[in-house]
């Protein structure tokens, strides 16, 4: 299958430089921008917003100490607070989702790099679906049989991918392909790491939406 290249952006996320596909939830970024507001990337104020419905008002006498400090301290356009009705109300939520990020080299990875390139891959898994991308010339000379040891390391990809959920595609004139598609992402919970992750594509992305 092929993957849509116009559909992947360049991101710099947890240290890494990747490619991925990201949804825009419109509304809330055109909200952001009437607010003048863009990412938030304070884990403590995403850890408190958390907790909060969205759109729904919460009793200020409800809250602890630590949560009314920091949403009196949140950016306009974050949480709307009346303490004359002593209520708040959360207004953010997620502008962006990461749906996968592909992690390559300038030219794809080599099978002999595959223990390094899955476990770069890897770390992805609490916030996405991930994939690595070998290089053209790697997933040709498998095809011709003409190099053994690439063939080995090329199994031994795909082998330990499909372990751990990474799936492998293949860099070439025509574009992306999967060899192997990635284990479709399935988050155990929903914690304010993973906003965080979301809010930190966003950083990059705001300032060049729509």
């Amino acid at each position: 299958m092929l993957l849509a290249e116009q559909a992947l952006v360049g991101l710099r996320l947890r240290g890494q430089q990747v490619q991925a596909a990201v949804t825009v939830f419109a509304d809330e970024a055109r909200r952001r921008s009437a607010a003048g507001l863009g990412a938030v990337d304070s884990r403590v104020v995403l850890t408190v917003l958390q907790d909060l419905p969205a759109d729904l008002p919460v009793q200020l006498s409800s809250l602890e100490a630590h949560a009314l400090r920091t949403l009196h301290g949140a950016p306009p356009g974050v949480v709307d607070l009346e303490d004359g009705q002593g209520i708040a109300v959360r207004r953010l939520v997620p502008a962006v989702r990461v749906e996968l990020v592909l992690v390559h080299g300038l030219c794809g990875i080599s099978p002999r790099g595959w223990d390094s390139a899955v476990r770069d891959a890897s770390q992805f898994a609490p916030f996405c679906a991930r994939g690595v991308v070998v290089s053209h010339s790697a997933s040709g000379r498998r095809r011709r049989n003409s190099d053994a040891a690439d063939d080995t390391d090329m199994d031994l990809l795909l082998l330990k991918a499909r372990l751990y959920g990474v799936g492998v595609a293949t860099q070439g004139p025509a574009g992306l392909r999967w060899l192997l598609e990635p284990a479709p992402y399935r988050p155990r919970r929903h914690s304010a790491a993973q906003w965080l992750f979301h809010e930190q594509a966003w950083h990059q992305l705001g300032s060049t939406w729509p």
